[in-house]
């Protein structure tokens, strides 16, 4: 008797090969493409935390740099008027110059020089502080420009001795709605810019104008100018012209330029054409108030 032949058992290849859609390869390919979209997306996300990881780095870097050129700075500014406050008080407790009149009376002056001097920088850090922060807050007021300038110059009375100084007014100027204090620091920041980067007994001219509905005022010295390669880089942080030998914590400049900035207006540094340097502030005018009527009686 013949055995009857056992059944084909092998698999029926799937006619739809190579582009297979049965049911077991769909989610096969479905499940290789969630794959690769997870792995993208977790790529993604690593160079992410890569990216933000570095910008900490590199902005912790920078802020160690700025603290130690900011406490190098700061250290410097304040050995010489401490070392003079300290020499001039003991001067003053020593019988033998003390009780001179006019060595008393130019010790006390050494002394509030230098007071005035700690109290800019002082001032400058606060400054600084509040602009970096976003807290400056301006007290508003219409100012009237040339009261400004009396008092800056009036805070500058030590540094200028001994130098022409020449304040000029070349147009009538309108009321300028502003802060008054912190203009003012603006101005002493300029003029002391001034002494510092100009021979002592040279002029220095602040002139004031009005022109295309801006106030403007200019300080003017006459030293040997601004070279060419810092005059881009003046008004940065803690930036110093490497090729003169002044103090300083490179703050001023940078400062003046925000506090000018935050009142809407610009600080501009220049050249003039008989050597010197000339800085720029422009604001704008605006439309004061109306003068107050004194009710009749």
């Amino acid at each position: 008797m013949k055995t009857a032949a056992p059944p084909d058992v092998s698999p029926i290849p799937c006619r739809w090969l190579p582009r297979c859609t049965c049911p077991c390869a769909h989610l096969t390919a479905q499940s290789l493409l969630l794959e690769t979209f997870a792995s993208q997306i977790a790529l993604a996300i690593e160079r992410e935390i890569l990216d933000e990881a570095a910008e900490h780095n590199a902005m912790l870097r920078e802020s160690e740099r700025l603290y130690a050129t900011l406490l190098n700075s700061i250290s410097h500014e304040l050995r010489t008027p401490i070392a003079t406050i300290t020499g001039a008080a003991g001067s003053l407790l020593d019988p033998l110059t003390g009780g001179n009149e006019a060595t008393r009376v130019q010790l006390a002056h050494d002394i509030q020089d230098a007071g005035n001097r700690l109290n800019r920088l002082v001032a400058n850090l606060l400054d600084m502080s509040r602009l970096e922060s976003g807290r400056l807050q301006l007290k508003l007021d219409w100012c009237d420009v040339g009261d400004i300038i009396s008092v800056s110059v009036k805070r500058m009375t030590g540094s200028l001795s001994g130098r022409p100084l020449v304040v000029r007014q070349d147009t009538p100027l309108p009321l300028v709605r502003l802060d008054f204090t912190l203009m003012e620091q603006v101005l002493v920041n300029l003029l002391d810019n001034a002494c510092a980067y100009s021979p002592p007994g040279t002029s220095i001219e602040i002139v004031s104008g009005f022109s295309n509905d801006c106030v403007t005022i200019a300080v003017t010295d006459h030293g040997p100018g601004i070279a060419a390669a810092d005059l881009p880089h003046i008004f940065e942080k803690f930036y110093r012209a490497p090729r003169v030998a002044t103090g300083g914590t490179g703050l001023g400049l940078s400062i003046c330029r925000g506090l000018v900035e935050a009142h809407g207006g610009t600080l501009t540094a220049e050249n003039t054409s008989d050597a010197g340097a000339r800085f720029v502030i422009r604001l704008p005018a605006g439309t004061p108030p109306p003068p107050v009527r004194e009710a009749a009686i």
